[in-house]
Formats: structure tokens, C-alpha cells, sequence
């Protein structure tokens, strides 16, 4: 009994340590996940990789939907579906009284954000489909509270559908009755949202006066809720939502003093959430290159290039700002840098949009329901045609990418043609330096020697030959001719590949190859290789005939034509 006892104790702790440890990511994902998106994505991964080996539960089920909520926030919209995905996949493996609503066989939740994605990437249709599915599992569900929040969003983002349809009454009236809702309920940073809706569909309808009614009384409100004491930081973001609003509006009015004036107010609301700031900054920079004010343009763009967590699209803007001041400046290699770049972000946004049909979670769950149905044979027969298909959209997505950025890549080449080119000078002069520092040294020695030989005398007859060793291993030391190599390689990195392709050539074959290559003559090589002409001749012979080549062929001009 003495030792049941510790070990029913210890395993107690460990057990109480797991689970206070599991809520305790999950906490700290939820905490910082509007703030620090960075670091509530690190505690998602944390813990991910220490419950590798664990069956997951409602906890994990939870973690892996906060993740795929965070990415899709940051722009990973890939990674984002891939773990939302992973999280229905958890919550239906469970058992029903481990579901956190176990009326419902799938989280509403995760379908919400899958919608989002959707929303996103303009599949309207697919997105208002999830929308309603979301809103009649949360109408099984028995949490209140949850039923709630999760139908006044679900609603919300359904007007979001009818605005981009450009059904702007429709859009209001279901603001409005969602506003109403949230009132009733009393929570200011929910009232706060609506009113940004309301306003954000009052501007599209151009009634500008009643949009700047909603959002002086938005204003008041927050100001009152601040004054009360409430700090939580999504009060202050939803008041900064506000001001974007109208930032935006008056940007794509062309309107830029007033959308910066809207903006800045903004972003001093909602200083501390990173990925709604870059957004801020990126509209920013494009309003100052509207106005020609290229200097806080530039500052702007590069400040904004420089965040952590800038997302594809983001960089994008800020490039196209960076491109057009460049282009007025005339600052060709930094141009050519922000051509590489916009072409390296073209491709992965179309190769994302190319990979994302088949994340499709339609797609997939059809696939799967085929794959129980058919036999070996069918299986077979469709997954070539669907690797067809994905091929097809592939070389489509291809064509586009070489269509949009053929001008860039011809601009990007010009200018790196010309670098190029003034590199190679550069470096062919300091082969033709060092091959004369070469040829000179050894002409130095080698009369050293001659000079040598002349004095030797009965008392020197041990000392001299000694130091004639020394001169003649300096001669033919490798040092210098390592060094030429390294040069003479990065001039033309493919001569030695392309001549070993001809035939079995030994490293004196290619040492030779690379001196007459530098239009040295047989004097010169044998200066720099320590050997008499003689010598030289018999291996230019040598290197001619492992080379293949006729009698009457000349071997200079079939080296330098490499």
C-alpha cells in the first residue's frame, strides 16, 4: 500500500500537468491571437509538435481551428483550409459527449472560417452555401451563447455576399436586424461591428451623410465604453475598423487627402494589431505615390516590406509602389530588384491559386465517397483524369503568369544584361592582372636561378641547390594557379564542364585549355607554368588529340569558340 499510493499520486500530478498544460495553449492562443497573431502561432505549434503522439481530443480539435483561423488572418489561406480541415476531421472522430456541441456532427465554427476562405478567393456561391450551413447547425445547438454569436456572424457574412452582388438594400436590412440583435445583447464591441457594416453599405449606396452619422455615433459610443473602463482591445480595433472604412471609400474616390486623413486615424486605433496595420500603411503609401510624394511613399512602402508577418497580396501593393517611384526616379538596379521580386510573389499567388482547387473540401470529401464506390479499374481511370485536369489548369495558370509578367522579365533582363556585362569586364581584367603578376614573378625567379647557377662555388654547393628546390617548387605552386581557377570559374562556369564532355581531359589538359582560352601565347603559358616551350607544345599537342580534333583544325579557335 506504501508504494500504491506515490504511484497513484505522481500519475494524478501528471495528469493534472497535462491537461493544465493543454489549456493553458490553448489560453495563450486565444490571448494573443488578434495582438500577436505571430505568437499565438507558435504556441498552436508548440502544441502541435508535443502532442504529436497523443490521440487527439476537443482540445486539439479546438487548437487546430485557431490556428487555421489565425493563417487565414495573416493571408496563408493554403495552410489556413489545410488546418480546418484537420479540425472537422478531430471533431467527428470523437465520440458525441466529447464534441463541444454534440447535437451537431460538425463544428460550425470551422465551417465559418472554411466560408471565409471561400469569400476570399471570390467563390461566392460555395462561400454563401457554408454560410447558411453554419447558420442551421448553430440553430441544433443547445449553448445559447454560442448560438448567438455564431448566427449574428454567419448573417453578417452573408450580407457580405449580397454587397459584392450589389444588393445593397438586402445588405442593409440584414445589418440592421444583426445590429438590433447585438443590442438587445449589449456587448459594445459586437454593436460597434454592425455599425461598421451599415456604414460600409451606406457608402457604397454614396449616401455619405448618413454613413458619417454612424460613425460619429460609433464614435460616441466608444468614447463612453472607454470612459467606463473597458480595455479589451477588440473594442479598439472595431473603432478603427470605422475609420477604414471610410479611408478606403475616399481612396477608391480618388479622394487621397481625406482617405489618408481617415487612414491615420486608423492606424492609431489599431496600433498593436499587426496584420490590420500593414493593411493600413500599405493604402497609405499608395495614397502618397497618388499624390507624388515620392519620398513618404518609398519610406512607407519599405517600412511595410520589412513586417514579419506581411502577407503575399500586401507585398504586392507595396512593391507596385516601389516600381512606380523607381521607374519616375530612373533607379534602374533597384528596379530590377523590385521587378524580381513582384515576378517571385506573381508565381506563388497563381501557383496557390492553381494548388487550390484541389484543396477544395468538396472536392475532396467526393473524391473520398468515389473512391468507396468504384473499383481498382474506375479509381485508376479518374485519377488520370483528374491529373489531367489539374495539368490542364496548371499550364493555364502558366500561360497567364508568362503573359503578365512577359514585360517585366524583358525590362528585368535588359537591365541585368547590362550589370552582367560590366561584371565580366571587371572580372576579366583581374584574370589578365593576376595571370601578369603570374608571368612576371616567374620571369623574376627564373633569372634568380640563372644568376644562381652562375655563382656556385665549392662552398656553396650545399647551399644553393637547396634554394634552387625552394624557387622551382614556387614556380610550380598551385597557390597562384588555384587563385587564377577561382576566377577564371566564376568568368565561365561552364567551360571546364563542356570541354570534359569531349573528352578525358587531365587537370594540365584544362589548365592549358584555360590560358589559351585568356589569348595567351605558348611564351606566355610556359612564363606562368614554370616549363620550357618545348614542353608546352608537346602538351597542346596532347590536348588536341584528347579532344578529337582534325589535323588541320586550329586549336585556338576551337577553344575560345567555348
Amino acid at each position: 500500500m506504501r508504494i500504491i499510493y506515490p504511484v497513484v499520486i505522481f500519475f494524478s500530478l501528471c495528469l493534472f500537468s497535462y491537461s493544465q498544460e493543454k489549456i493553458n495553449h490553448l489560453d495563450s492562443i486565444n490571448k494573443y491571437k488578434h495582438r500577436k497573431p505571430g505568437l499565438a502561432l507558435e504556441f498552436g505549434l508548440e502544441y502541435n509538435n508535443l502532442n504529436l503522439n497523443r490521440n487527439p481530443d476537443t482540445q486539439t480539435q479546438e487548437v487546430f481551428s485557431a490556428i487555421g483561423e489565425i493563417l487565414f488572418k495573416m493571408g496563408l489561406h493554403a495552410n489556413a483550409l489545410d488546418y480546418l480541415k484537420r479540425s472537422i476531421k478531430i471533431y467527428q472522430s470523437l465520440p458525441e459527449s466529447q464534441r463541444k456541441f454534440p447535437e451537431v456532427d460538425q463544428p460550425p465554427g470551422v465551417l465559418l472560417n472554411i466560408g471565409n476562405i471561400y469569400y476570399a478567393y471570390g467563390e461566392y456561391e460555395k462561400a454563401d452555401e457554408l454560410f447558411k450551413q453554419t447558420i442551421s447547425i448553430y440553430e441544433k445547438i443547445s449553448d445559447q451563447q454560442a448560438k448567438f454569436f455564431g448566427i449574428n456572424t454567419a448573417m453578417s457574412n452573408r450580407g457580405l455576399i449580397l454587397q459584392v452582388n450589389e444588393q445593397y438594400d438586402k445588405a442593409e436590412n440584414i445589418y440592421r436586424d444583426v445590429y438590433q440583435r447585438r443590442k438587445k445583447y449589449g456587448k459594445t464591441e459586437d454593436i460597434l461591428y454592425s455599425m461598421n457594416d451599415i456604414l460600409r453599405v451606406l457608402l457604397l449606396k454614396n449616401e455619405i451623410q448618413k454613413a458619417q452619422n454612424i460613425l460619429t455615433s460609433a464614435k460616441n459610443l466608444y468614447e463612453k465604453e472607454i470612459e467606463s473602463g473597458n480595455d479589451n482591445p477588440v473594442l479598439k480595433r472595431n473603432m478603427g475598423y470605422g475609420y477604414f472604412v471610410f479611408g478606403a471609400h475616399y481612396q477608391s474616390k480618388k479622394e487621397l487627402e481625406k482617405a489618408i486623413f481617415y487612414l491615420e486615424k486608423s492606424k492609431i486605433q489599431l496600433d498593436g494589431f499587426p496584420i490590420n496595420l500593414s493593411a493600413i500603411e500599405s493604402r497609405i503609401a499608395e495614397c502618397f505615390l497618388g499624390l507624388e510624394e515620392f519620398d513618404k511613399a518609398e519610406d512607407l512602402a519599405n517600412t511595410n516590406l520589412k513586417y514579419y508577418n506581411l502577407n503575399e497580396r500586401e507585398k504586392r501593393y507595396n512593391y507596385r509602389v516601389l516600381e512606380n517611384i523607381y521607374k519616375q526616379k530612373g533607379l534602374n538596379s533597384k528596379l530590377l530588384q523590385v521587378k524580381d521580386s513582384l515576378i517571385s510573389i506573381s508565381s506563388r499567388l497563381s501557383a496557390f491559386s492553381a494548388m487550390k482547387s484541389l484543396s477544395n473540401l468538396e472536392t475532396e470529401i467526393q473524391l473520398a465517397n468515389s473512391a468507396r464506390k468504384l473499383n481498382e479499374s474506375k479509381i485508376r481511370y479518374n485519377t488520370y483524369i483528374y491529373l489531367l485536369i489539374i495539368l490542364c489548369l496548371i499550364l493555364t495558370f502558366v500561360m497567364i503568369i508568362v503573359g503578365l509578367n512577359f514585360k517585366s522579365q524583358r525590362e528585368k533582363l535588359n537591365l541585368k544584361n547590362e550589370l552582367i556585362n560590366q561584371e565580366l569586364e571587371k572580372k576579366n581584367r583581374e584574370i589578365l592582372s593576376k595571370t601578369s603578376f603570374i608571368i612576371q614573378r616567374n620571369e623574376y625567379l627564373e633569372n634568380f636561378l640563372t644568376k644562381l647557377s652562375k655563382i656556385k662555388s665549392p662552398t656553396s654547393e650545399n647551399i644553393i641547390p637547396s634554394i634552387e628546390v625552394e624557387i622551382q617548387k614556387l614556380i610550380n605552386s598551385d597557390k597562384s594557379y588555384k587563385e587564377f581557377d577561382k576566377m577564371f570559374v566564376s568568368v565561365y562556369p561552364n567551360f571546364y564542364d563542356k570541354l570534359n564532355q569531349l573528352g578525358k581531359l587531365s587537370q594540365t589538359d584544362l589548365r592549358l585549355a584555360s590560358l589559351i582560352k585568356m589569348n595567351q601565347n605558348n611564351y606566355q603559358i610556359a612564363q606562368i607554368s614554370g616549363l620550357s616551350k618545348r614542353t608546352i607544345e608537346s602538351q597542346r599537342y596532347r590536348l588536341k588529340k584528347s579532344l578529337n580534333l582534325d589535323r588541320n583544325e586550329d586549336l585556338d579557335l576551337f577553344i575560345k569558340s567555348i
